[in-house]
């Protein structure tokens, strides 16, 4: 028995197989064009034109865009700007942000934003203009500029110029408002009278430290106990030496007195009655040779006499003294006097040297005790200085908020309006390229039917896509039999 199996095979067309059935449903594909581009048409013509009104913000770098640190010195507080595209990003953000868009509609009022035909509660209506008023404007920025661009598309030309200058209104008054809050002074003043508060602990503790310890300024009470001490010290180095010298002279003074006597002869006269007696002799020789010869008895006695006496005179027995007078000697007394000045100049001096000594044991023992609390004086006044530098960094801060947030509410900022919006001229439409996608749209559609067409025809409609498929060359072509 003989079994035979069947199997289904799709055609297998190509190219100029698919462009000729394409030919051949070309009147269907035309119908499907022509109804579709027809209904896109009809729907595009009903398309309004619309109104895009423009206004461009100048936002240029201000006090608030520039770093400070809440705690920090003056020097430290002063940070770096930041760059001008920044900065209009950030104003960018602010004019665009939803706080900004609710605001401009409950101004203006959902109606103005909707048109007068807009229907359902009042929070659906806000709801519904919050949509239109984001889906229409537009804000930019450009690289490297400070300027900001905002559009708004409208229907109605006047509404679009009103509804932008609204939008750009609200943004100025929330901006204030953001960096007012920045510049709240309450902050500063706060953390100003805590810090008086620790201040005021901080002196009590300071000056009970003082009081403790009996002093009145620090500083000043070891820089004049450290000047006593350098005085002090070389004083007593001055008189230790002033000593040392006093009391080498009293003792050479001493062994000086030792050497001399304590009493000299003060006057003393001499026996010369030898000496007298030749000048009488002689004198009564010259008497004599007046009535004598040099040869006369009475002359040669007298010089015998001279002879004798002379003789007695030579052998120096002849001069004595006669009467010696004694004192107290001058040198003696000098020296005594001298020794007793300076044995009192040494005492002086010691005794000088025993209160400067004892002077500078005070002195070095009350510097020590300084020096120990030193550390403690120094963190307490360190404590009092810090606080004292944070309250009045925080005054100056806090009149300097108090001033910013007066200057912003007063609209001294960096923000100025260089074009408002205004009505626009020249409405644009997209009737243009909505044809266009409309044409095409029609056009792939009804190449799509036919395709669709080509591709689910049962059987083999072509001699080149029967061989294709069967695998088998075609011999002849007949013509199709009609019913």
């Amino acid at each position: 028995m003989r079994t035979t199996a069947y199997n289904t095979v799709r055609p297998r067309y190509g190219f100029a197989d698919v462009v000729g059935l394409l030919f051949r449903e070309l009147l269907l594909m035309v119908v499907i064009f022509l109804a579709i581009f027809a209904v896109g048409t009809a729907a595009v013509l009903t398309l309004k034109k619309s109104y895009t009104a423009s206004a461009s913000v100048y936002a240029g770098v201000g006090q608030e865009y520039v770093y400070q640190p809440r705690v920090a010195g003056q020097a430290e507080r002063i940070g770096q700007a930041p760059e001008a595209d920044a900065v209009a990003q950030s104003e960018a953000a602010i004019l665009g942000s939803l706080e900004v868009k609710r605001r401009t509609v409950r101004a203006l009022g959902p109606e103005t934003v909707l048109g007068e035909g807009a229907g359902g509660t009042a929070a659906e209506r806000e709801t519904a203009a919050l949509k239109v008023l984001d889906n229409n404007l537009g804000v930019g920025t450009t690289p490297g500029s400070a300027i900001i661009s905002a559009s708004y598309r409208s229907g109605d030309p006047q509404r679009a110029a009103q509804i932008l200058n609204a939008l750009i209104d609200q943004y100025l008054v929330r901006r204030r408002e953001v960096f007012r809050d920045r510049a709240d002074p309450a902050p500063y003043a706060a953390q100003r009278a805590a810090f008086e508060d620790e201040l005021a602990a901080a002196d009590t503790a300071y000056a009970a430290f003082l009081r403790s310890n009996d002093i009145g300024d620090f500083a000043t009470a070891k820089a004049t106990l450290a000047a006593n001490f350098q005085t002090v010290s070389a004083e007593t180095l001055s008189v230790r030496a002033q000593l040392n010298q006093a009391s080498q002279r009293l003792a050479t003074l001493e062994a000086q007195l030792g050497q001399q006597p304590a009493e000299v002869v003060l006057q003393q006269d001499l026996n010369i009655s030898a000496q007298d007696q030749i000048l009488q002799l002689r004198t009564q020789r010259e008497n004599l040779l007046a009535r004598y010869t040099e040869d006369a008895q009475p002359v040669r006695d007298i010089d015998e006499q001279i002879a004798q006496l002379q003789a007695f005179v030579a052998t120096g027995t002849a001069v004595g003294a006669k009467e010696v007078r004694t004192g107290p000697s001058a040198i003696f007394t000098e020296i005594e006097t001298v020794r007793i000045n300076a044995a009192a100049d040494r005492d002086a001096l010691a005794a000088r040297l025993r209160v400067l000594e004892s002077q500078l044991s005070t002195l070095r023992t009350r510097l020590a005790e300084l020096t120990r609390l030193e550390s403690t004086h120094a963190t307490l006044a360190g404590n009092r200085e810090t606080l004292t530098a944070a309250i009045r960094d925080f005054q100056q801060r806090e009149s300097q908020s108090r001033a910013e947030r007066a200057l912003v509410a007063a609209g001294a900022d960096n923000v100025t309006v260089i074009e408002r919006a205004q009505a626009p001229t020249r409405g644009s439409s997209l009737k243009a390229p909505l044809l266009a996608v409309v044409f095409l749209f029609a056009a792939f559609t009804a190449l799509c039917v036919g395709l669709l067409r080509v591709f689910t025809r049962r059987g083999y409609v072509t001699p080149a896509s029967t061989g294709r498929t069967l695998d088998l060359p075609v011999l002849a072509v007949a013509p199709v039999k009609a019913r």
